[in-house]
């Protein structure tokens, strides 16, 4: 078939191609390139914006197989409401040029071509990844503007997921937010490629035993991710532990400077390191594997990709109990959001116990088994079938 998708980062222009200019941690081949394997050819919808240079780290979106068909990619509300004819204008003319479509979801540029879709009688599949108006709310703040945006996104999100010909969740979670009417054509299905080569080996008690103990968090930088929160529960292990202490944050985002500023301010600046923007790959899982514990303190999340991969590679986890997070890791893993005594306490009864962080080795190792990419083909196979059937879904009733 030939897909038309579209993608939730922004792109950027440069000598003829486009670059994933997101300051989330992505992965080093093409966003697209999972697609191929169910698509002959695939036409991705994206805000672009020309650049004079490009950051060579970036990955390329388009290539053999993949166009990116570029939309406006306006900077503030007013000129984003001026853009939507043109943008409609681009989705009817690469609508034309595909047989099959599939929203990535939640998303603004998601959600118009999706009421165009519907408007015209043109089925879809939709892939859910987040929880529309968490992510709103905590991204962008709690003004009476953005509540708003955050309620529409929700309940058109709702819409169009109901009336998709089959839908892909991250997480139970999701799929219990964002239900579809048809059991046959839903599945949950984890985004994250646990590939052979990503699979590491469980620790040994003795790993976890060296200085300093290594923690690591990796993820954007912006408020939705908690980190503010990680650096306070980090300077209260620091007055709390004799052994030494290191923190690695991994990404870049808004809120780097802040961050920074509150290491200066608690004392600790000199024990946290970090890394700026970094591709999934080799240079990634090598900062896991030199690491004792992985932290993700966010305050939303769909599924956590990030954190499966650390688990992935043998690494014991800690994370906060949002969104699917507790579906993939152990309660006792698990604490409260937006509260740094909790992450304090959870982490200072590890730092001492390497008989306990090697038996979370072995258990996280253990749990993402059912994960492994070659273990969801079956469930990635049928979604794709179904996208690619050309009967609509009719719903009786409206959300």
């Amino acid at each position: 078939m030939r897909l038309l998708t579209t993608n939730q980062v922004h792109v950027m222009e440069y000598q003829g191609h486009y670059y994933n200019r997101s300051d989330a941690l992505v992965s080093s081949t093409t966003l697209s390139g999972q697609y191929l394997q169910y698509a002959e050819s695939v036409t991705v919808l994206a805000r672009s914006r020309k650049a004079q240079m490009i950051d060579l780290r970036w990955p390329q979106v388009d290539g053999e197989g993949v166009t990116v068909v570029p939309l406006p990619d306006p900077a503030s509300f007013a000129r984003a409401l001026c853009s939507i004819p043109a943008l409609l204008r681009q989705v009817r003319g690469a609508a034309k040029t595909c047989d099959a479509c599939c929203l990535k979801l939640p998303d603004a540029t998601a959600l118009i071509a999706g009421l165009y879709l519907w408007l015209t009688r043109r089925p879809y599949g939709a892939e859910v990844v987040a929880d529309a108006r968490q992510a709103t709310v905590l991204a962008k703040g709690r003004s009476l503007g953005v509540r708003v945006a955050a309620w529409a996104m929700d309940g058109l999100t709702r819409f169009l997921v109901r009336r998709a010909s089959a839908v892909a969740y991250v997480s139970g979670y999701l799929q219990a937010r964002y239900p579809h009417p048809r059991p046959d054509r839903r599945w949950i299905i984890c985004s994250a490629q646990l590939t052979d080569d990503l699979i590491g080996s469980p620790r040994p008690v003795e790993s976890f035993q060296a200085s300093p103990f290594r923690i690591i968090s990796a993820g954007r930088l912006s408020p939705e991710k908690g980190h503010v929160h990680l650096v306070k529960a980090f300077a209260e292990v620091c007055r709390k532990t004799h052994r030494p202490l290191g923190l690695r944050i991994v990404g870049n985002g808004p809120l780097r400077a802040e961050l920074e500023q509150a290491c200066h301010q608690l004392g600790i600046e000199d024990k946290v390191r970090f890394h700026g923007f970094v591709n999934q790959g080799p240079a990634l899982f090598g900062m896991m594997d030199q690491a004792h514990l992985y932290v993700l303190p966010s305050l939303t999340e769909g599924m956590g990709r990030g954190l499966i991969e650390a688990m992935a590679r043998g690494l014991p986890c800690l994370a906060s109990a949002v969104g699917g997070v507790p579906e993939y890791l152990a309660s006792e893993a698990l604490f409260e959001p937006a509260n740094p005594a909790a992450i304090a306490d959870k982490v200072l009864a590890l730092v001492d116990d390497p008989a306990r962080l090697a038996a979370m080795s072995r258990g996280n190792l253990a749990a993402v088994q059912a994960l492994r990419s070659a273990n969801l083909e079956s469930a990635k196979e049928a979604f794709w079938q179904a996208v690619g059937n050309t009967e609509p879904c009719v719903v009786s009733s409206v959300s």
